[in-house]
Order: C-alpha cells, then sequence, then structure tokens
C-alpha cells in the first residue's frame, strides 16, 4: 500500500522542492519504490526543466513516469496555475489530476508517492478550486514545509489549521533553512508551532546540509 504525502509550504520559494527532494533522497535511499507527482507547473513548457527535474537531480532513483501522469498541468507563463492556465486558453480541471494519481498508483505500484504543490495552500487552481482541494480530494495527508525565520509561527498554524479545517490530516511540518546554531528565536519558532498548532516537527532542512534531524522521518516512512 502506498504512503502517499501532499508536500506544500506556508508561501512561495519556502522550499518545498528542496524538502521533496530530500524526502525522495530519503526514501528511495532506504529501498522504496518512490513517485514524484507535481501537479501544476507553471513558467516553462517542459517539467523537467523545473521542479521534477530538480527532485531528478537530488533522487536519481525515483520511478520515470510519463509526464501527462507525473506533471498533468505544464504552463508557460510564471504565475498561479490559474492564470497561466487561462492566459494558455484552459481551465485546470482536478479530476485529471486526481485521475493521474489514481494511474500512477494501479500501473506503478510505488511504495511511497510525493505530489508537490504549487505554492501554499490557497493558490488558485481555478475560479473555484485550491491546491488544498487536491489533497482533500485524494483523502492523503499533508506534510507542511514552513521557514525557520521570524513570523513562521503564524505562517504555519494558520496553514495547519485550515488544512484541518477542510479535513486534511497534517502529518508534520518539516521546517528548512534552520542554521547549525539556531539561537533562541528559531529554537523558541520550532516549539510554538508544535504546542499552537498541535503537530510534530518530523524533520529539519539546512540549505546545502540535507535533513539536520531526520528521526521524525521514521515515524511516517
Amino acid at each position: 500500500m502506498s504512503q502517499t504525502y501532499f508536500i506544500t509550504g506556508t508561501g512561495t520559494d519556502i522550499g518545498k522542492t528542496y524538502v521533496t527532494s530530500l524526502l525522495a533522497h530519503y526514501t528511495t535511499d532506504r529501498g522504496f519504490s518512490t513517485a514524484v507527482m507535481k501537479p501544476a507547473q507553471t513558467g516553462m513548457t517542459d517539467p523537467m526543466n523545473g521542479d521534477l527535474g530538480k527532485v531528478k537531480a537530488v533522487a536519481p532513483g525515483i520511478l520515470d513516469i510519463p509526464m501527462e501522469l507525473a506533471c498533468p498541468y505544464c504552463l508557460e507563463f510564471e504565475s498561479s496555475p490559474h492564470l497561466a492556465a487561462e492566459l494558455a486558453g484552459l481551465e485546470i480541471d482536478l479530476k485529471r489530476i486526481t485521475d493521474a494519481y489514481a494511474k500512477i498508483k494501479t500501473q506503478y505500484n510505488p511504495d511511497v508517492i510525493l505530489l508537490e504543490s504549487a505554492g501554499g495552500i490557497y493558490v488558485p487552481l481555478n475560479q473555484r478550486q485550491i491546491m488544498a482541494d487536491i489533497p482533500a480530494a485524494l483523502g492523503i495527508p499533508a506534510i507542511i514545509v514552513a521557514d525557520a525565520a521570524l513570523g513562521t509561527i503564524n505562517h504555519t498554524v494558520l496553514t495547519i489549521n485550515e488544512l484541518r479545517r477542510r479535513d486534511v490530516e497534517v502529518r508534520g511540518v518539516i521546517v528548512n533553512r534552520v542554521p547549525e546554531d539556531p539561537g533562541i528565536l528559531i529554537r523558541d519558532n520550532l516549539k510554538m508551532i508544535e504546542k499552537l498548532g498541535k503537530v510534530e516537527i518530523i524533520a529539519q532542512a539546512g540549505t546545502g546540509k540535507g535533513f539536520i534531524d531526520d528521526l521524525g522521518l521514521r515515524h511516517i516512512f
């Protein structure tokens, strides 16, 4: 049975792709067959020039999946997916994404599936649906990527609460950009995210260092 996680973040450029690549490396290195999916990519026409290519570079052992399944929507204009689709004369169909996910599960039977969001959970897919509707429709848990710096408590807890309001399980938080010596501010940020969000920080990542503390990952893979 596949373990599937929706990798989202508290905002844009928070490090979702970096963390997704570390997760994919973690799982493939331990012998888990791993599929990575990017439901919507903008700013290019070839998904391998974007986030999927970055993940593949770090975790070359991920499954080779046809791009129409791994990235159902790849749109040229760099923006929120809804606008990029509108400029391309399209509307993103959530069913196309869920169907691609179902085909990956049935045709490849991976041990792990990682779906990387575009931006945060309120990024629009179309005029009616947002990114949070993907894990809600699939019935899969989310892992939130948060920044270590000032402001992260508010952004992270709001993201946690909104996902839970939509009946999406929050499996944990991975905090990115944690320095080797975090200092009192960042240490308190981590403590208060866990306390106020009633959630576990399952790993910390420092850019260029990989996982600083991945003990929590053993609980989910």
